[in-house]
């Protein structure tokens, strides 16, 4: 059985294909009751999405998803029902698309040294009115014919030592979580096996990120096996934290975390939506 619940979904507004609108409609086909929307560090298809949701019978949550670092290693934390008209997280979004757009023309630069030219005009194209991401890059880059996938454009040009890498200054988690909390919402690690992180290491992260004010982990996420989820349980029980559900889902071009697909939460575990 799948869970009816999906807390973690992107739209057009930032690095998903559909609108908001369209998200709704597609998570009320696929038997969600209950979604999340989470763009990147933007809350731009909330509205929209809020009256889809109650066009469909869908109930939503309002959400974001934001950037951070915890001791020099990017770390996205979800923001769930969140007020996203409170002063501080706006001035807080807005010095992230400031952050973006730097690192987005960078990107732009660092590309056309490796032969990839016009890269940064292309991913605003795709990206549209939306926030510029890494993946609007990937998409020209698959275009152009400079790699076959996301994952072969992520390997090849947009990590760590790779031709398109550029490091970035995030806020701080702790900034991060106290952001959220002020806007009313609740702070969640999102993909917390993503990280690749050694077993010591995320438990460290845990731990500090509650010692912060955080109040949840995803445990099931889109692309986790089972393995992976007893694993996040099991930190969510040994930090008495909440546990979340979200697919991360983005288009319907990648099997791994599409919307209506995820895996109930273990019956053990405090679900993060008893927190509002």
């Amino acid at each position: 059985m799948s869970s009816s619940f999906d807390l973690h979904t992107h739209s057009n507004a930032s690095d998903g294909y559909f609108s908001a609108a369209e998200l709704v409609k597609k998570a009320k086909e696929a038997g969600i009751k209950t979604l999340a929307l989470t763009d990147h560090d933007t809350v731009a298809g909330l509205k929209q999405a809020k009256q889809s949701a109650d066009k469909f019978g869908v109930n939503f949550i309002n959400g974001i998803e934001l950037s951070c670092q915890w001791n020099n290693k990017p770390i996205h934390i979800v923001g769930l029902n969140i007020n996203p008209t409170n002063r501080t997280i706006l001035d807080s979004i807005k010095l992230l698309e400031e952050i973006r757009e730097e690192r987005a023309i960078r990107i732009g630069e660092k590309l056309a040294k490796a032969g990839i030219i016009d890269a940064y005009k292309n991913a605003k194209r795709f990206a549209g009115n939306g926030t510029v991401t890494r993946s609007h890059f990937a998409q020209y880059i698959i275009e152009s014919g400079h790699a076959k996938d996301q994952g072969d454009v992520f390997n090849r040009f947009l990590v760590r030592n790779k031709p398109g890498h550029v490091a970035v200054n995030w806020p701080s988690l702790e900034q991060t979580i106290a952001t959220i909390n002020v806007a009313g919402g609740v702070a969640i690690i999102a993909h917390p096996m993503r990280y690749k992180m050694t077993a010591t290491k995320l438990g460290k992260l845990i731990a500090d990120f509650k010692l912060m004010g955080g109040k949840a982990i995803e445990v099931v996420t889109g692309n986790n096996n089972p393995e992976e989820i007893r694993t996040t349980a099991s930190y969510a029980k040994k930090y008495d934290i909440a546990a979340s559900v979200g697919s991360d889902f983005h288009n319907e071009q990648t099997p791994w975390n599409q919307l209506g697909k995820l895996k109930p939460l273990p019956e053990d575990l405090r679900p993060v939506w008893e927190l509002w």
